[in-house]
């Protein structure tokens, strides 16, 4: 079993456990076997099948993406019990930090220096984040499987990682909890700014801001992949994660302690992946021993 197979498991396991014990079975119990355990037994089942009709280019495809293909999923569960440990929101206590640490509100701060112009740059930064998700694919197909499974087990750890921690820190988000500031100071952009707004509005729930997983992937995958890409795409890669960094607080999608616990999510979880005996290509097959030639000495 691959390792990402056996994180995403894991998941599966742990987010079932959470919504049985401290959610409310009868509530939360379907929607645990939907979520949780349906996802895990398609996934097992999908393992088996592979192994038994190896060498099936189309179900060893299929096997490689569902981790990636599970994502969905795996936030809907996550998102379903951010409300789990405290029963509310925590925004007020996070607010109250920040204005001691920096004196000010950093999202009104930022709001003060935006222009359209600014906002746009800053918002396709955020939205290229989704293109993210397409690499593993692109390395499989060139050929470069031991690197691609390396970035996805690295991406999921830093993202499940999220998932899960957002319960500890339940917040409902700047525009939520500021909602005079964030009227007076909203950012304005163009065609990107308002794709990525009504994303925002459709598809993200509340609670599940700390930490930002969208700062923890975008540096996981600059951090995993800056040594195995061209100099002109490394440098793409900067230039992307660090604007994206900058519009999770300027676009008002996050607070400045999300993204910094973002970050500091994806130093933590290269740390331990770099070096990791687990994605290293499997070793070749020893080529066995040939007899020597013999040789037959010439007489005089």
């Amino acid at each position: 079993m691959r390792p990402v197979e056996l994180l995403v498991l894991s998941y599966f396991g742990i987010s079932a456990v959470l919504h049985v014990t401290l959610g409310d079975p009868a509530r939360d119990g379907p929607m645990a076997v939907v979520t949780c355990v349906l996802p895990a037994a398609l996934l097992l089942a999908l393992i088996r099948l592979e192994l038994r009709f190896r060498g099936r280019f189309r179900l060893s495809a299929l096997r490689f993406a569902y981790p990636l293909l599970m994502l969905t999923p795996m936030y809907s569960s996550a998102a379903r019990t951010v409300l789990y440990l405290h029963g509310h929101y925590v925004d007020e206590a996070v607010n109250a930090w920040e204005k001691s640490a920096f004196g000010v509100f950093p999202n009104v701060a930022m709001g003060a220096v935006h222009s359209p112009l600014l906002t746009e740059i800053v918002t396709i930064c955020y939205f290229s984040y989704y293109g993210s998700f397409l690499i593993p694919f692109f390395l499989y197909a060139r050929g470069r499987k031991p690197l691609a499974e390396r970035y996805m087990f690295a991406a999921l750890l830093v993202l499940l990682t999220c998932y899960l921690s957002f319960m500890f820190v339940p917040l409902a988000g700047p525009a939520a909890a500021l909602p005079r500031e964030f009227l007076a100071g909203r950012p304005d952009g163009y065609l990107v700014t308002d794709l990525q707004n009504a994303i925002m509005a459709a598809f993200d729930p509340p609670g599940t801001c700390f930490p930002s997983p969208h700062v923890a992937g975008a540096w996981i995958t600059l951090l995993t992949l800056r040594r195995h890409v061209p100099e002109l795409v490394r440098y793409a890669l900067w230039a992307a994660t660090a604007g994206l960094t900058v519009a999770v607080v300027y676009d008002w999608y996050h607070y400045a302690s999300d993204a910094l616990a973002g970050f500091l999510v994806a130093l933590a979880v290269h740390a331990v992946t770099r070096r990791g005996t687990a994605f290293r290509p499997p070793p070749e097959r020893p080529v066995p021993d040939r007899p020597a030639p013999l040789t037959v000495a010439a007489h005089p």
